[in-house]
């Protein structure tokens, strides 16, 4: 599978995914696979957060919230990415740590990877059988 990997902004408030993308992004980029974010946060927040804590990682495209867009579990957003990035979804791994997160993979029909680590428990995430579950950041390079 190559690019991008989709994957949901982080905060203070979710250091779990901080994780994720220091674990997984700097292997991906030497890949040259595309990382994207996609975030129910405002968008200027999104946008504040990952140039704080990722300013070294060349993602793709960095989306939060916006007017007139509906947030996620709506596909709209991971669909814009897809189109902005010029891949498609079949080459689209969607990382997420919540039940919002695997729906919204499942709206927009792309390969689906849970982490365990995050913000739901596990049993959460499996009902909504994920392509992929991760126990650890490291993981989520074996499904690309």
């Amino acid at each position: 599978m190559t690019s991008p990997a989709c994957i949901p902004a982080c905060s203070a408030a979710k250091p779990s995914l901080t994780s994720v993308i220091l674990g997984t992004s700097y292997p991906l980029q030497e890949r040259r696979i595309k990382l994207a974010v996609a975030s129910n946060k405002y968008q200027a927040a999104t946008r504040k957060l990952i140039a704080h804590f990722f300013p070294s990682i060349q993602f793709t495209e960095v989306l939060g919230q916006r007017e007139g867009v509906k947030a996620k579990p709506d596909p709209s957003i991971v669909n814009e990415i897809v189109e902005r990035a010029s891949i498609s979804k079949e080459n689209t791994l969607y990382v997420g740590d919540s039940d919002v997160d695997m729906q919204t993979a499942i709206n927009s029909e792309v390969t689906s990877c849970g982490v365990t680590w995050g913000f739901r428990p596990r049993t959460e995430l499996e009902k909504y059988a994920p392509d992929h579950i991760a126990e650890k950041a490291e993981d989520i390079l074996k499904f690309i």
